[in-house]
């Protein structure tokens, strides 16, 4: 079976600690999700949507954590404070207390019901699927920041802490890899570059999310076959599509249509979103706005699917930082200004680099992610019932990974060529 993964960094001297474990939900007995956990997933959701059209607009394929970016950047939000906090509001869309709404939107994604699993005529309960977080804040040795950042980091979204030397570039450089690696199951790997971070490195702040989940419904191996894969007008491609037909949520805009497959123990799922148009991608990319994200999940109700789906594994590297200067944050990557003055007042610190890297497979048995994110920050239709409808992968499509009591999307990806790594 494979496994998803994902990491976002953004250096600036600071990576947090992985939250605790919460107890494992019983079987068929969801967790309470408070207002608070809902507001920072519609958070994420809205800077999703945002994210896709900005990142995927064109190109080929495409695969991150908007989760993941978020809480990274989130975590430097907590030092911010006039223009600089509003721009990074605006652009991710957070709660009126972030980190709050964090702590308890974490807590509710800890929270992995449990199911029955038969081994030798005996029943045990397993985790329905495996999800951790973790969070982490790097920081100068030596250097000091405000108490109060430090405990935001620690209390709200479990920050480990790490003193570093960022002169020791290299060094550094490896101790922050090794960490993402580890917090990825090794799915991650190199996420700084050679060259990265600079001596004037204050603190790195780093997510790291790894999630690996069974289909509820297995695909089966011997459905599985070569078939056709429309890449662009002209061009064609031999992809493996994966066969299954049974009830699933299903869903149909102008443009797109929608079918949800449920991970085992029905917590998580994938969203596949496949335009109408076999060259219809980047229209649907282009149009897609929160509110119509929101919509079109709303919109999934239970029918008959004859579904064909093609196998896929490959990895992204994103340089975050153009994409949010695009989406309205300026003044954080600003060394004249930057308000960090939540961090520290001893030096102005700005947002040097916002690195974020993402992992995906998908094949019969179910679905891996990983994605990690570091900032470094620097100083200065309708049928018969038995008819099943007809759900055919053979175009570009995008696909979501999300946490269904929460309504968080954990990943979100576009796959252009299902053939390529």
């Amino acid at each position: 079976m494979r496994r998803l993964a994902a990491a976002t960094i953004a250096l600036a001297a600071v990576l947090p600690a992985a939250l605790p474990p919460s107890p494992a939900a019983a079987e068929g007995e969801p967790p309470t999700i408070g207002a608070p956990a809902k507001a920072a997933a519609a958070g994420v959701n809205a800077f999703t949507a945002d994210v896709l059209r900005t990142a995927a607009a064109s190109g080929g394929n495409t695969f991150l954590s908007p989760y993941s970016i978020s809480t990274a950047v989130a975590m430097a939000r907590a030092g911010a404070k006039g223009a600089t906090a509003a721009e990074i509001d605006a652009a991710l869309h957070l709660p009126a207390d972030a980190p709050a709404a964090f702590r308890q939107l974490v807590a509710a994604l800890a929270s992995v019901p449990l199911v029955n699993e038969w081994k030798d005529g005996a029943r045990t309960q397993v985790p329905a699927y495996a999800l951790s977080v973790a969070n982490g804040l790097f920081a100068q040795r030596g250097w000091a920041f405000a108490p109060a950042f430090g405990a935001t980091l620690r209390d709200d979204y479990a920050a480990e802490f790490r003193d570093v030397d960022f002169k020791d570039g290299p060094g550094t450089r490896k101790l922050i890899n090794d960490w993402v690696a580890a917090k990825t199951k090794d799915r991650i790997q190199d996420i700084v570059p050679p060259g990265l971070p600079l001596p004037d490195t204050r603190l790195a702040l780093a997510n790291a999310i790894h999630f690996k989940a069974q289909w509820a419904e297995p695909f089966q191996e011997r459905a599985t076959q070569d078939k056709p894969f429309n890449v662009a007008p002209g061009t064609v491609v031999t992809a493996r599509l994966m066969a299954r037909t049974g009830g699933l949520a299903y869903a149909e805009t102008d443009d797109a249509r929608l079918v949800e497959l449920p991970y085992q123990g029905g917590a998580t799922s994938m969203v596949v979103v496949l335009p109408k148009a076999d060259d219809g991608l980047d229209a649907v990319v282009k149009a897609l706005t929160p509110a119509r994200l929101d919509a079109a999940l709303a919109g999934l109700a239970h029918r008959r699917v004859a579904l064909q789906l093609p196998k896929f594994s490959f990895t992204t590297s994103l340089d975050a930082t153009s994409l949010l200067r695009t989406l309205g944050v300026r003044a954080a990557f600003a060394a004249d200004a930057a308000d960090f003055t939540g961090i520290t007042t001893e030096e102005p610190l700005f947002i040097g680099t916002v690195l974020h890297k993402a992992f995906v497979a998908v094949d019969e048995a179910g679905t891996e992610a990983a994605a990690a994110t570091v900032v470094m920050m620097r100083a200065g239709s309708a049928m018969r019932p038995d008819e099943p409808t007809p759900f055919v992968v053979d175009h570009p499509f995008l696909f979501l990974i999300r946490h269904r009591g929460t309504g968080a999307v954990l990943f979100a990806g576009r796959v252009v060529d299902p053939t390529k790594p």
